[in-house]
């Protein structure tokens, strides 16, 4: 269970979150709303720990590792000329991870086969499922993936929401999605957590179609600042 009490960041006069207080639970996907600028990137970086916060950020009521956290915040960065494999490995070495089982973290993102392309050979699709493995590599218990299907073609989408829901969604993990695609939030996330000028606005659970969630994110994003 990760808790994330009274987090407030300010940058000069810019307030970036404001008392964000959250509890999330192992098992589910979360599916976090907002505009761009909202906080939803930002409020990521705070639980990776990149950003000069105060407030707490716990692990079953322990100060969180770094450590527990996968990630893929913004475009995924490989060396193009090297393969999925050797890219996955080299960063396994980087993170110290002895002994990674680099073939789970291809499998579970259906990669194993496309192991010994270059980088600069997979499309973008691929190279998405990529930074999913590498962000699994090691012992990790969360996964914040930023906009994970931004830019990618329907086919890309398709992938990208199976792999969330047949193959990363364990009890063991809990996995944080931000996206302005409301259809494939529908379709994955558990809990949706709304976000607006860095204000935690609304979280609920997650039982609208599309056409029910536009319709809510809209009523949500155009109420008071007034949050939960």
């Amino acid at each position: 269970m990760l808790q994330v009490n009274n987090v407030n960041l300010e940058v000069g006069n810019a307030v970036l979150l404001h008392n964000i207080n959250i509890t999330l639970e192992l098992g589910k996907i979360y599916g976090v709303l907002g505009s761009n600028g909202a906080g939803k990137t930002t409020m990521f970086k705070s639980m990776l720990g990149l950003t000069d916060f105060t407030g707490e950020i716990l692990s079953d009521n322990q100060p969180v590792s770094s450590r527990l956290f996968g990630s893929l915040i913004e475009y995924p960065a490989f060396y193009p000329k090297l393969t999925a494999e050797e890219n996955l490995r080299l960063h396994a070495k980087y993170l110290q991870i002895n002994n990674p089982d680099i073939r789970t973290a291809l499998e579970q993102v259906n990669l194993w086969e496309a192991r010994n392309k270059l980088f600069s050979q997979l499309s973008l699709g691929m190279r998405q499922r990529l930074g999913i493995a590498r962000a699994f590599l090691g012992n990790v218990t969360y996964l914040l993936l930023d906009e994970p299907t931004n830019g990618l073609d329907p086919m890309g989408i398709k992938e990208i929401r199976l792999l969330l829901k047949e193959r990363l969604k364990s009890p063991n993990h809990c996995i944080l999605v931000s996206s302005h695609n409301l259809t494939e939030i529908a379709a994955i996330t558990d809990c949706l957590i709304f976000i607006k000028n860095g204000r935690i606005v609304e979280i609920l659970e997650n039982s609208y179609n599309e056409q029910e969630l536009e319709a809510l994110y809209e009523k949500i994003m155009t109420s008071s600042e007034e949050g939960v």
